[in-house]
């Protein structure tokens, strides 16, 4: 308490110095914050969706890898997979679901006589919600009956749902799918689900609208002949996903043609490219964040060595009269460890309100423009930055502290 009675009194006598330092080493720990926020936060929402999808979630298709001279590699795939296809999937005793999902542009829509156009309306089979463990709000999913039936029903998304019908239920209202003035055909709002994690975007696309497969087709495609698709999703048991995709292979034999056989990809994979490009670009910004801390401390020991020279005659006067060497140094190291709290303390104080904006645009323009929403400040950081700030300012004060220890009281004395 004494020692920051004095260093207040210091400040109070050089306002403007004082300020500036610890403005400095706000601004260091604000960034070095937002950082590892961005960090933490990213890898934990990557872990999130590992600990559930990441070992048991893949897509086959038809498809051949065509590599060139120069390294690159092409995928080509043909659409030759069929709904028929998942129930002799499902057959396997690796895979607990398998389902189509067959994204769109947009659609047109009227809801109680307002036109609307909304992005990403998909298809799918019944084993969409299970496959994904899609979170409904409420109401249910269309089941496999009302697939076969092709019964006119629809789940909607929680942000379509707050759009069209703000403060109320959707569920049991109608959609109707087409242009003013034309026919509109009544589709059944049946559920209301929670978005799934836009990381999962990667590999499954998000959707807004979700109809049962084949119900949207235009009255011109037949029905005479079954609709073929380039991929199906399986949902393996946890841990078990290559030897889903394994069974996959043996199970679907026949749609192999021209070359081109039954082949995986895995969530997993696609998740670990992710990581690879987050841990990337924080190491990247992380060293400029460690910069910026480290000039920061830098200000802390320029200050501390002018209040040092600035002091010469006090601490000469404190020797004199039995001040140990150590009483000195811890003193000093006292004044510039107030400094780092007071300047940690802005930075995480300006932190707060602006870390969940600073880490969405950071993902959104350097990773993926789709990743929203991953929180703000995170405690970890908040602390590795504080303790990063206290540490820096101890380091950096303790020269500054070992020079006035060593002053001697007659010189000391003489020269202030």
């Amino acid at each position: 308490m004494e020692t920051l009675k004095f260093t207040a009194r210091i400040m109070a006598k050089r306002p403007l110095r004082s300020l500036l330092t610890i403005l400095q080493m706000g601004l260091g720990v604000w960034i070095v914050a937002i950082i590892l926020s961005l960090n933490f936060q990213a890898t934990g929402a990557l872990g999130g969706i590992r600990q559930t999808l990441g070992d048991s979630l893949a897509k086959v298709s038809v498809s051949q890898y065509e590599e060139f001279d120069d390294g690159a590699m092409m995928i080509n795939s043909v659409s030759n997979l069929r709904v028929s296809d998942l129930a002799k999937l499902e057959e396997s005793e690796e895979i607990e679901s398998a389902f189509i999902f067959q994204g769109q542009w947009e659609r047109n829509i009227v809801v109680d006589g307002v036109a609307y156009r909304v992005l990403n309306p998909a298809e799918a089979t019944a084993g969409y919600a299970k496959g994904l463990e899609l979170h409904l709000l409420e109401g249910q999913s269309f089941t496999v009956t009302d697939q076969e039936q092709q019964n006119r029903v629809v789940l909607i998304s929680e942000v379509i749902a707050k759009q069209l019908f703000p403060n109320q239920s959707a569920v049991g209202r109608t959609i109707q799918l087409g242009e003013m003035g034309e026919s509109l055909v009544d589709y059944e709002v049946i559920g209301v689900y929670e978005p799934p994690s836009p990381l999962l975007g990667y590999f499954v696309p998000q959707a807004n609208l979700i109809f049962p497969i084949g119900t949207t087709q235009p009255a011109w495609v037949s029905d005479e002949q079954e609709q073929l698709y380039m991929e199906v999703f399986i949902r393996s048991k946890p841990g078990r996903v290559y030897e889903a995709v394994a069974d996959a292979q043996v199970l679907l034999p026949e749609r192999s043609m021209g070359g081109m056989e039954i082949r995986g990809e895995y969530f997993m994979d696609s998740t670990r490219y992710l990581s690879e490009q987050i841990n990337m670009i924080t190491l990247f910004l992380g060293a400029f964040a460690f910069i910026s801390i480290l000039i920061s401390a830098i200000g802390i020991l320029s200050i501390m060595l002018v209040s040092v020279v600035e002091r010469t005659r006090e601490i000469g006067l404190r020797k004199a009269l039995g001040a140990s060497k150590g009483l000195i140094v811890r003193q000093v190291l006292n004044e510039s460890l107030v400094f780092s709290i007071l300047g940690a303390l802005l930075g995480l104080l300006a932190a707060v309100p602006t870390a969940e904006n600073l880490i969405t645009m950071l993902m959104q323009e350097i990773t993926y423009p789709r990743l929203t929403d991953l929180g703000g400040l995170h405690p970890q950081a908040a602390m590795l930055s504080f303790l990063a700030a206290l540490v820096l300012g101890q380091v950096f004060g303790f020269y500054p502290a070992l020079q006035a220890a060593k002053l001697m009281p007659v010189d000391a004395l003489r020269e202030g």
